[in-house]
Formats: structure tokens, C-alpha cells, sequence
């Protein structure tokens, strides 16, 4: 059981709460009081249903082999949608499950918690103890932490000490508090490195417009978002 209050009031006495004059937090000393401070900051705050269509760059080896163009639909914290043709395929992640779809007809079904969804949006539509337990369950040690610099940007890392590329770690941008970068252990051998390279204001929060993927170091894929929209129609399950 966590003791909510006794974290916030470290919180408070250490400093890690939003500065009144510009914004930014204060160091934190524990990636799960940042985590707590940024859940705050953002619960509620993007919006809940939108869509969106991408153009990607699909590389192999470092080099381009295609691009493609996909239409999508969020619906936070747990549903979302790809589809890939108009042929009738796509993909719907669902609860704790992902359905594959061609011809309009469901193909299989895996359990997936998709803790990408989680962390792009899905977590500030959740209680803050679900959250905990979802990133446990990913691999996520929430209480390591550190400070770096990428990019020019000052940044905090939850998830992992200095050097270490290979724990499962979320990289936020000091100034917004936005995730800039993820990476996580696929299949036990593959590391991928999921890097959210621009954002733009979205309801009381962010929304992405450019992410790019990369497995063990060498670049798979680069999304760029256009045509975001709100949404108030039901998901397309």
C-alpha cells in the first residue's frame, strides 16, 4: 500500500513541486515523487478522444525502403486504433488486449497492455496507484532516477542511473515536463528507443507530431501526426 500523503508531503519539503516562478520542477529526489508530480500537473488535462493520420518513413539498415500513410483514433486511457489500408486492415488495442483485423475480420488476439498508450496519455486517465502497478508489470522501477542532458535539453529520466540504456526508462523534458523519450526491452534482446522529437499544445496538455523508432540503435521507422482532431463520436471498435 502506498502512502500517498507522506509522498506528497516529501514533496513538499523537498522541494519537488512546480516552481511559482517559472513553471519547471524543482529536482525531485525519487523518479516515482516526479512521476506523482507530473501525473498531477497532466491528470485529465489531454484530450480523451481524438484522431489522426500519419506519414512514415520505413527504413532497413539505416536506409528508406517505403513509406506508407495510416488513420487513427485514440480514446484514452485504453483503446486505440491503426488502420493501415482500405483494404479492411487494421489493428485495435483494447483493455489489456490487441486485435489484429484483415478484410474486416479479426485475425487473432494477444494480450498486450501497450505501456506506450499508457505513457503517452493513457496514465493521465488512470489513478495514480493503477499507474504504479501498470509500470512494475512493464519493468519500470519508477523510484530510479537521474539528470542528463540530450538534445540541449535539460532533462529527468525515471527508470534508470546515468549510463544505463538498457533499463526500461522514460526521459521528460525539464522545461514542459513532456516525455521526450522511451526505451524499453522487447523479446528480452531487442531494445527500442522511441524518441518523441516535437509536440504541440493540446487541450490542457500535449499532443505528439513527430516520433521516431529505433531498435538496438539502428532507425526502423519515423511517424509525423497531421489532421488532429478532437473527437466526441464514439471509438471505432
Amino acid at each position: 500500500h502506498i502512502n500517498f500523503k507522506f509522498i506528497f508531503l516529501f514533496c513538499v519539503l523537498s522541494g519537488c513541486l512546480f516552481s511559482q516562478e517559472d513553471g519547471e520542477a524543482n529536482s525531485p529526489l525519487d523518479g516515482m515523487i516526479l512521476l506523482k508530480t507530473i501525473h498531477d500537473k497532466f491528470y485529465h488535462g489531454p484530450c480523451k478522444s481524438y484522431t489522426f493520420s500519419q506519414r512514415n518513413t520505413h527504413y532497413r539498415n539505416d536506409s528508406v525502403i517505403r513509406y506508407s500513410e495510416w488513420h487513427e483514433a485514440i480514446e484514452f486511457p485504453d483503446k486505440f486504433r491503426i488502420n493501415f489500408d482500405l483494404a479492411g486492415k487494421y489493428v485495435v488495442f483494447k483493455k489489456d488486449s490487441v486485435f489484429n483485423y484483415t478484410g474486416g475480420a479479426q485475425v487473432n488476439r494477444r494480450s498486450d497492455s501497450s505501456s506506450l498508450l499508457l505513457l503517452i496519455g493513457g496514465m493521465y486517465y488512470r489513478q495514480m496507484e493503477d499507474v504504479l502497478i501498470r509500470l512494475k508489470n512493464a519493468g519500470y522501477d519508477v523510484h530510479a532516477f537521474s539528470e542528463q542532458v540530450w538534445n540541449d535539453k535539460q532533462i529527468y529520466v525515471i527508470g534508470a542511473k546515468m549510463n544505463d540504456l538498457v533499463s526500461n526508462q522514460m526521459w521528460i523534458d525539464k522545461k514542459t515536463l513532456c516525455i521526450v523519450r522511451i526505451l524499453e526491452t522487447i523479446n528480452v534482446v531487442d531494445i527500442m528507443d522511441m524518441r518523441f522529437e516535437t509536440h504541440q499544445p493540446w487541450c490542457h496538455g500535449f499532443v505528439e507530431t513527430k516520433v521516431s523508432f529505433r531498435r538496438n540503435g539502428h532507425l526502423e521507422q519515423v511517424e509525423e501526426y497531421f489532421d488532429i482532431k478532437q473527437s466526441n463520436e464514439a471509438f471505432p471498435e
